[in-house]
């Protein structure tokens, strides 16, 4: 396994396929995994001193979220992107795309809602290095899951979608 420090996001769009998915659900998820598990243990170090309650439910949310994200990927999307691939066509439909970016957005929009939360948490207490430390994991996290994906759209996924189905539904 790699170290994160070893994944350049850059070079991922220069991977094969297989290669790609292979990084990201064997190195670069286990790496996000971990990230969120120091979130929630920054947290936890919180509790004596503020009231985290909404913080520790978005991090809930952004988990969950994110779970489901790897989860339907390694499970469903990746294997059917890879079978694309190896029969040289594109989906019937955007369904099994459309399934796991629903995930994304919303990890990110909670990101998002986490990063205010910190903020005014900072605000009252600038020097506070547990929240200078979750401030910064999620601004990672966050530009980390949009440059990701953008790669997964516009390197690898864009060459399998046929939305032309979708489209007619539209209508």
């Amino acid at each position: 396994m790699l170290a994160y420090t070893d994944i350049h996001l850059e070079d991922l769009k220069n991977l094969s396929l297989k290669s790609f998915t292979q990084v990201l659900t064997n190195d670069l998820y286990p790496f996000v995994y971990s990230e969120l598990n120091k979130f929630e243990a920054y947290i936890e170090e919180m509790k004596s001193d503020y009231d985290v309650e909404i913080l520790e439910t978005m991090e809930k949310k952004i988990y969950s979220e994110f779970d489901e994200l790897y989860r339907k990927e390694k499970l469903v999307l990746f294997p059917y992107v890879i079978k694309l691939d190896e029969e040289n066509t594109k989906s019937e439909n955007c369904t099994p795309f459309k399934n796991t970016k629903i995930h994304y957005t919303s990890m990110v929009n909670h990101i998002t809602t986490a990063r205010g939360i910190i903020s005014n948490f900072f605000v009252n207490d600038s020097n506070n290095e547990t929240i200078i430390n979750l401030n910064h994991i999620l601004i990672h996290l966050a530009e980390m899951m949009i440059e990701v994906q953008f790669i997964k759209e516009k390197h690898f996924f864009k060459n399998y979608k046929n939305c032309s189905g979708c489209n007619s539904t539209n209508e």
